[in-house]
């Protein structure tokens, strides 16, 4: 399920305001990708309970979170790994020949000498590790450094919708400059804006489709219609604009789309007290031992729970905790 499809009225956004009863004046495409961001970091949560492995579709490239060991040093910031992190399944470790181990981790909270066993003066290739605050700590202290040598095996946080920044000539047709936008032909966007675009672009509530003339990696022009003419522009322009790929879905499975929808949705019916609100309410969070089915939440842990999993993971959000 795409974020906005308005050809099908089948989107995230088609389906909120269905919920809602509302439009996209009513409620703002803008305010729907907050809330269903939101919906997705409760959905990545809730699926790295029983699956830390569990990752977005939407992502390229392995799991693997790596930092440099520097001689003599045993602490390493968490938060300095590129990505933001959700679970941790294993660290492992390259010595000084490259090759890997598995570092057996120690929870600090059973741990009565923790100044005795990570001092620094005690130094080889790291085997145990231990985490305190945000920082993990080796044991023993590396005596040799090596790039990219720590290596976290991961859960990653969602791919959320996130809006890029762009730049738009008047001109005819009018040109938008976005440094590697990632935009291919038939992608479909809306436009934001602190400021005034120019005329003939709408922000919000119009959907434009990337068409093939002046589509390069770093720019693109836009359609009313797909395979359309590219939409002109004239007047002036204000302010720092942005766009959001509404083609995009989100990278879990299809089944649970519709949880982000009634999730993303109770914001606002709480604030408008709508009569909606407790149905939603209870589609979402009901426990079938108390209200006679499985809400929402409780679907997503029976799927995550009764799946097969190639590999269990090693360590959990109950134990640790990364965010």
């Amino acid at each position: 399920m795409e974020f906005q499809n308005p050809l099908e009225d089948s989107g995230l956004s088609e389906k909120i305001n269905h919920i809602c009863g509302t439009t996209n004046v009513l409620f703002s495409n803008k305010a729907k990708v907050s809330n269903v961001n939101d919906a997705l970091d409760r959905y990545f949560f809730l699926a790295s309970e029983l699956d830390g492995s569990f990752d977005d579709s939407n992502r390229t490239g392995a799991p693997i979170e790596t930092q440099s060991i520097v001689s003599g040093t045993n602490a390493y910031k968490f938060s300095a790994f590129t990505n933001e992190v959700l679970t941790m399944l294993q660290l492992g470790i390259l010595d000084s020949d490259s090759n890997e181990a598995t570092l057996t981790h120690e929870d600090i909270e059973n741990m009565d000498n923790f100044g005795d066993l990570y001092k620094t003066s005690d130094t080889g290739v790291p085997t145990h590790w231990t985490r305190l605050g945000d920082y993990i700590y080796l044991r023993p202290t590396p005596d040799y450094a090596l790039a990219d040598a720590l290596r976290a095996y991961v859960g990653r946080i969602p791919d959320r919708y996130a809006f890029t920044s762009f730049t738009v000539t008047q001109a005819t047709p009018a040109v938008f400059t976005a440094t590697a936008h990632g935009l291919v032909l038939n992608d479909t966007i809306i436009l934001e804006t602190d400021g005034t675009l120019l005329t003939g672009l709408t922000a919000d509530t119009v959907q434009y489709y990337i068409i093939t003339a002046g589509l390069t990696a770093d720019a693109f022009q836009v359609s009313l219609t797909k395979g359309g003419t590219a939409v002109n522009t004239t007047a002036t322009q204000s302010g720092n604009h942005t766009f959001l790929k509404t083609s995009k879905e989100p990278g879990i499975p299809t089944i649970h789309h519709l949880y982000l929808c009634r999730l993303a949705s109770i914001p606002y019916l709480t604030s408008k007290n709508l009569p909606q609100f407790r149905a939603i309410h209870k589609q979402v969070y009901a426990i079938k031992e108390s209200d006679g089915y499985d809400g929402d939440e409780a679907s997503i842990k029976n799927y995550f729970s009764s799946r097969d999993k190639d590999v269990r993971p090693i360590m959990t959000t109950k134990r640790i905790s990364y965010r």
